[in-house]
């Protein structure tokens, strides 16, 4: 007979007990850290997406009136009647401030400081927005800057181009938005005595925004992140915890083997009975281990069913062998239907046969592949995934592949509708100014690399205004989006049509081949916009004045090109509008 086992001392099993505590310790240190950091990181990231929408809003007003500021200054102020809304500016000194119409009324003038304070009226009655203009040395002392606006003009002279900031005054919370005014040549009829240049940083607006909603969005937000982050951190914990569970009872079965192993060395030469004992205690052990593998196969079973991800397992011939309820879900198909099939059943047609074979060489090579692709549901309807696939066994021993894929259609189209706007004019659906200073930027890396010539247009459409104000707004915008697609017949597929803001269009003209393909195109565009644009309320007649330069030949960088189409542009507008011109270097720089 066997000896009776000997007792573990209480110090080591101590021992023991202890060191799988400090495992299960770690287990749960090593997540908290893990998903601390990912929450920190989302939180990071709605922060940047709140303050982006509070950039947006900001820059879109800053655009507003800083486009009728440059509106008034074109046109050097205008008149209006004297009430008790519009009394004569004290600071502005204009021999002809005040004046008397025809009919006797007194009128007086309205230049664009004096302008943009009254719009900042209205729109801080109706909207709670703060908007005003200042300047580190303004002619009216209530224009002086607070100090938040004074370092933001000490930045602007420093060349930043824009500063936001969430402001705390007391319980009230506000986004600060503040961006360069800079001098244009219409801004020195007013202030050519200030010594001001053209672009020179002459002030700033500064728009102040209730920040209450977004950051009520933001809140919301984190909490809703944080609540998600905790569950995967309970639920991952829980795991971690209860496979150190498993392996602490296989360790001590590992343990027990081996001490029976070295008692039947020791006792190998004892009786018959003896033996057989011990045989029958490892079988009882085997049929343990078997309970315990199945128990696991059932665990298994249990995080494959209840996934939120759907997953596939494919032999090493890439036949579908398991698929679990999320698969079925995202597909549409049942796990009938897919067993013994590929995944090509899934195929969508949009990528070609060198985007799987860079799949299956980096599986080959690293054993691990991911990425988005477009699949299509056995209804028909495409979809955008995300998937992630590993290869089980060895390269040179393939058992097969077990990949989990999650829909993200929702999130893509999301995100290319966000991104459509912000490249986008709401109105005519033509690039922005965002967009058309990429694509002049992309313009001039190409003529640089290639040493070909482009075209820059800036179109004014003459007399809108007084469309606008006859027919009204609606009209008005009728009339622009038409007018875009009037540029757009004008020029190539290739080329860029943007709006700049009001009836300020740009065209870019890639790869010209001479002054006369460009002269040609712009008498094009201004036969198609003097054309009468027929509206619902009536008819509609402007022209368009069209400042042009060429690259590289009128300059190699964007803001000369920029600054030289607009003074060809304001050349054309003061010669009696209704035709084009070209940048020559009599119009200055």
């Amino acid at each position: 007979m066997s000896p009776p086992r000997e007792p573990i001392p209480e110090g080591r099993r101590a021992l023991r007990e202890g060191g799988f505590a400090s495992a299960v310790a770690l287990g749960y240190l090593v997540c908290a850290l893990l998903f601390g950091v990912l929450l920190v990181l989302e939180w990071r990231s709605i922060d940047r997406s709140v303050l982006a929408l509070a950039r947006e809003r900001g820059a879109t007003l800053f655009a507003l009136v800083e486009t009728t500021r440059e509106w008034n200054a074109r046109h050097g102020g205008v008149y209006v009647l004297v009430s008790d809304e519009g009394q004569p500016n004290p600071y502005l000194e204009h021999p002809a401030r005040d004046i008397d119409s025809a009919d006797g009324r007194r009128l007086t003038m309205v230049n664009p400081a004096y302008m943009t304070r009254q719009i900042a009226e209205l729109a801080e009655a109706k909207q709670g927005v703060r908007v005003r203009i200042t300047s580190l040395s303004p002619i009216r002392p209530g224009n002086a800057p607070d100090p938040w606006e004074r370092e933001a003009l000490r930045r602007f002279e420093r060349g930043e181009a824009e500063v936001l900031e969430l402001v705390a005054a007391g319980d009230t919370q506000t986004h600060r938005y503040m961006a360069p005014l800079l001098v244009v040549p219409a801004c020195l009829q007013c202030h050519i005595a200030q010594g001001y240049e053209v672009g020179d940083v002459r002030g700033g607006i500064s728009v102040t925004m209730p920040a209450q909603a977004l950051i009520a969005m933001r809140d919301t937000q984190r909490l809703r992140t944080g609540a998600m982050h905790l569950l995967a951190f309970l639920i991952s914990a829980g795991l971690i915890h209860g496979l150190l569970l498993v392996n602490r009872r296989h360790l001590r079965v590992v343990r027990a083997i081996n001490a029976d192993q070295e008692r039947l060395i020791a006792l190998r030469t004892g009786e018959l009975a003896d033996a057989n004992r011990k045989l029958a205690d490892e079988v009882d052990l085997h049929r343990h281990s078997a309970r315990q593998l199945a128990e696991s196969e059932a665990r298994y079973r249990a995080v494959f069913d209840g996934a939120a991800e759907g997953i596939i397992v494919t032999d090493a011939e890439s036949r579908i062998t398991q698929v679990n309820p999320a698969f079925c879900r995202i597909t549409g198909y049942a796990a009938a239907e897919v067993l013994g099939r590929t995944p090509a059943l899934l195929a969508s047609g949009r990528h070609d046969a060198d985007y799987f074979a860079q799949m299956y060489d980096s599986l080959a090579r690293e054993g691990n592949w991911q990425g988005e692709m477009w699949n299509r549901r056995k209804s028909g309807d495409l979809y955008v995934q995300w998937i992630s696939i590993v290869r089980v066994g060895a390269a040179d021993d393939i058992q097969g592949y077990i990949a989990t894929l999650s829909d993200i259609t929702s999130r893509k189209a999301l995100e290319d509708k966000i991104r459509y706007r912000a490249d986008h004019d709401p109105l005519t659906g033509l690039p922005n100014r965002a967009l058309f200073d990429d694509r002049l930027a992309s313009a001039l890396a190409g003529a640089h690399r290639r040493g070909s010539a482009f075209a820059l247009l800036f179109v004014d459409l003459d007399r809108f205004k007084a469309v606008n104000d006859r027919l009204g707004h609606l009209a008005g915008d009728a009339l622009l989006v038409e007018a875009g697609e009037r540029l757009n017949a004008c020029v190539r597929e290739s080329d860029t049509v943007a709006r700049l803001g009001g009836d300020e269009f740009a065209v870019i003209l890639n790869e010209i081949g001479g002054m006369d393909d460009v002269e040609e195109i712009a008498l094009r565009i201004g036969e198609a916009i003097a054309t009468p644009f027929v509206l619902e309320k009536g008819e509609g007649c402007v022209s368009a004045s069209i400042g042009i330069v060429l690259a590289p030949e009128h300059g190699g960088d964007a803001q000369s090109l920029l600054r030289r189409a607009d003074l060809a542009l304001y050349a054309v507008k003061h010669g009696g509008r209704g035709h084009h011109r070209f940048y020559t270097p009599a119009l200055g720089d």
